[in-house]
């Protein structure tokens, strides 16, 4: 394994915190947390944890839901009487009144039935925030995901730093190998010009892959909200970076954030229909009311309210064609997320096919370095062959870092589609459930 935060920095830096760059053990175990799997390392879960609790989009999703919680309490009590004060002005000799004076009418009343208007009412707030919650998971989820993309990217850049300053630090043995032989005019110049060259062409790559880390390390802090400590680069475990594909799908289905969330679209779209459809009736109210003129009556009181010529009915239409739009919109969701799994398992199948490849290529090309370097010396081998042999070697090596994250990486991501790893939400103790509406 080699150092994620240590090759954050540059390699000096990195010797004089450390004393090498390098791997570490590889007989290091991995670290679980919590409920996290075991191919899910303890700085990838701990930096999900700290980017869901503190992100401010998930923040103000948290607001909303609680927003949404006072709208379903608000919706409950239309339920309940209502009381109206006014105040009436009669002028002097009208029929009930001989003087200019002002009267307070108080009136309390109950609705009796209202044709299911206050039931959808209710239920379209409460599955506004089933919207809501759905909208909070789905953020949370697309942090994680966000997170989990910026971890491996470090991890990835990581590994090819580490590849490619050794594969610099023999390239620039077998440069001064050459500049001597320059020296003693055994070899031309144009040898020497062709070494630097492909030491500096490394040297490229080495700062590209650099920059590239500081990218996505300073992605991963915006995330989380402070600098993380990540450890070293997770080790790839053939047993436990390649999920089966079995039930997968049904699985992610169930606990897709955005899916649950446009199923509750659909129940608010329903609830408009079934509340623009009760405006077509009439209402029946008990109604209650005194004031100094006529005193006290009590009764009951049919309120019909049409709107503006046919606009009850066009809103019922509307709401109608909304529910067939967050339906379909459902079907799209499912097919992006069949397509997205399928796509993370070929990702995570064709990386073993490639990790399995790749490190028999490195063991030969390997072999094979070490052999041309003890024939060069020999003179049977020259230099140009000892520098392809070592292009060779890096391309391999760097070959199976590649691979070998790649499928580190869709392993983490098919757990996060289908649940068996999630960062724990906000809002998800029991006391906040017990406040659930």
């Amino acid at each position: 394994m080699v150092a994620l935060a240590g090759a954050i920095f540059p390699t000096s830096a990195l010797a004089d915190a450390n004393g090498v760059y390098g791997p570490a053990d590889p007989a290091a175990p991995a670290v679980e947390i919590g409920d996290a799997p075991r191919a899910i390392p303890r700085s990838l879960a701990e930096s999900a944890r700290m980017a869901v609790e503190g992100y401010p989009a998930i923040r103000s999703a948290e607001a909303n839901l609680r927003a949404a919680r006072s709208d379903v309490r608000g919706a409950k009590w239309l339920r309940f009487p209502s009381l109206s004060v006014e105040g009436l002005a009669a002028t002097k000799g009208s029929e009930n009144a001989s003087t200019n004076t002002l009267y307070a009418n108080v009136t309390l009343e109950q609705p009796i039935w209202t044709g299911g208007k206050i039931g959808g009412t209710v239920e379209r707030a409460e599955a506004a925030w089933l919207v809501r919650r759905g909208l909070l998971e789905e953020t949370a989820r697309e942090v994680a995901q966000r997170v989990v993309d910026s971890y491996y990217t470090i991890a990835l850049n990581a590994r090819r730093k580490d590849v490619l300053t050794r594969s610099l630090e023999q390239h620039r043995l077998l440069v001064q190998s050459i500049a001597n032989r320059v020296a003693q005019e055994v070899s031309p110049r144009a040898d020497l010009e062709l070494a630097n060259s492909r030491a500096a062409q490394i040297e490229q790559e080495l700062a590209s892959a650099g920059a590239q880390l500081q990218s996505a390390y300073s992605q991963l802090v915006q995330l989380v909200g402070k600098p993380v400590d990540l450890g070293n680069v997770p080790a790839y475990d053939p047993v436990f970076h390649h999920p089966s594909e079995q039930g997968a799908i049904e699985k992610a289905l169930q606990c897709e954030p955005k899916i649950q969330r446009l199923k509750a679209e659909v129940l608010v779209a329903d609830a408009d229909r079934r509340v623009a459809k009760a405006s077509l009736f009439p209402q029946v109210l008990g109604q209650l009311s005194h004031n100094e003129v006529t005193g006290s009556r009590a009764g009951l009181a049919l309120r019909m309210q049409t709107g503006n010529g046919l606009s009850q009915l066009s809103a019922l239409q509307s709401a109608s064609a909304r529910v067939d739009s967050a339906e379909f919109e459902i079907q799209t969701a499912e097919r992006d997320l069949r397509e997205a799994l399928r796509l993370d398992f070929v990702t995570n199948s064709a990386a073993g096919d490639r990790i399995r490849a790749s490190l028999r290529a490195a063991e030969a090309s390997t072999v094979v370095t070490e052999s041309y370097k003890r024939q060069f010396i020999a003179g049977r081998r020259t230099w140009l062959d000892v520098m392809n042999a070592l292009r060779e070697t890096m391309t391999s090596e760097l070959t199976v870092a590649d691979a070998e994250i790649a499928a580190e990486a869709s392993s983490a991501r098919i757990l996060l589609r289908t649940c068996a790893w999630q960062p724990e939400l906000p809002g998800t103790s029991d006391q906040d459930k017990r406040n659930d509406p």
